[in-house]
């Protein structure tokens, strides 16, 4: 089968929201299927061979499917999404598809009229952050197209999104609740701790807790930064933001005195199994004070549960869908300074027994692939019915 994903975002980029639809398209060719990625180049590469050598570089190893670089025009000085519709529609009638997959609301707009059966994933609950008008529009539009033959499947990333979507009008037998995943390939067996971190020039008599992801106010860096202060026997390494971001938080840390505090900045993705391989606790952050902390299935959790490292978090909702305090992670929670501390203390305490982390593995391995989330999305369509 062609699969067609279509994307707004630029590439290639390490963000968090790219390396999710390379692991969905990767893992599409995998299950025996024709990709092609319609998707704008980034400003930062001059041709589209360029952009190619900078995705392998950043993400370690050969795409396994097709780009097709769309152009990202302004419209009005902004609303580039907008702008990339014409040329996206003419590229998918160069390259005829069987089906078209998409995670960008706006493209619920206009892939209805390709002729072709698209599935819609949603990530939001309020799909437009900046406002509440175009949110609630973009949200009716998506409900009036579920009901269209052409959208034959939403795709939710937890199940209480899904129950979000269903509230909004979706028809429950299009919705399909399907978490976030990860590539076991890219994390094979990790490195013994000291290994790693020879490596990456860590102390290897040092306890190490890590953390991976944005550095933004919302994702609780200022209590990483407190529970530093409260812990001085454990460095913690802050990987990911972006230079203002880092610039910031190690201002806010050096005036605080916390030697214990590393910031690392953004990595190639290739290289997050290595980092975490050194840690000692893996720390899947975020707060209450995050707008989609509610319905979000943060990648990062299942990229630790494949590190086979152990697992110190707050235990918001949609986490606890996929794993148990005291089975597979030490919870504590969300907000709270003294029960995260305490959380880590216990951690601490536990870093050398190996039962948490084990079943924590054998969870994600068992079901929180990207191959076993692509089939379990494919074998929810009704591929007679669609004529695909």
């Amino acid at each position: 089968m062609r699969i067609a994903y279509v994307h707004s975002r630029a590439f290639p980029s390490v963000d968090a929201n790219v390396v999710q639809v390379v692991q969905m398209c990767r893992s599409f060719a995998r299950l025996g299927h024709d990709v092609t990625l319609f998707i704008p180049r980034h400003a930062d590469c001059a041709t589209d061979d360029a952009a190619l050598t900078r995705a392998r570089e950043l993400l370690g190893s050969e795409l396994g499917f097709r780009v097709v670089f769309v152009p990202r025009r302004k419209i009005l000085g902004r609303f580039e999404v907008l702008g990339s519709v014409r040329g996206t529609l003419e590229a998918l009638r160069q390259h005829p598809q069987n089906l078209i997959y998409s995670r960008n609301p706006w493209s619920v707009a206009f892939l209805g009229k390709t002729g072709v059966p698209f599935v819609w994933e949603a990530h939001e609950e309020h799909v437009h952050k900046r406002s509440r008008v175009l949110s609630w529009y973009l949200e009716r539009m998506i409900v009036r197209a579920s009901r269209r033959p052409e959208l034959i499947k939403v795709v939710a990333i937890s199940g209480a999104l899904a129950k979000v979507w269903e509230g909004y009008g979706i028809p429950s037998g299009k919705l399909l609740t399907a978490h976030d995943g990860v590539d076991l390939a890219l994390f094979g067996d990790p490195l013994p701790k000291p290994t790693a971190r020879k490596q990456l020039g860590l102390a290897v008599d040092r306890r190490v807790i890590m953390y991976t992801g944005t550095l933004r106010a919302d994702r609780g860096v200022a209590l990483m930064l407190e529970s530093a202060r409260r812990i001085p026997e454990a460095d913690f390494i802050l990987i990911g933001g972006t230079p203002d971001e880092v610039a910031h938080w190690q201002s806010e840390a050096a005036r605080a005195g916390h030697g214990n505090v590393r910031f690392t900045g953004k990595i190639p993705h290739r290289d997050v199994p290595l980092w975490l391989s050194a840690a000692d606790i893996l720390l899947p952050m975020r707060t209450w004070q995050e707008s989609n902390v509610r319905v979000c299935s943060p990648m990062k959790l299942f990229e630790y549960m494949a590190a086979k490292r152990l697992i110190v978090g707050p235990a918001f909702p949609t986490v606890l869908e996929v794993i148990a305090d005291g089975e597979h992670a030490l919870l504590f929670k969300p907000d709270d300074i003294a029960a995260m501390e305490s959380a880590l203390r216990a951690g601490l305490v536990l870093v050398d027994d190996p039962a948490l982390p084990r079943r924590a593995y054998e969870t994600v391995a068992q079901r929180y692939t990207w191959e076993s989330r692509c089939r379990l999305i494919l074998d929810s369509l009704d591929l007679q019915k669609t004529r695909i």
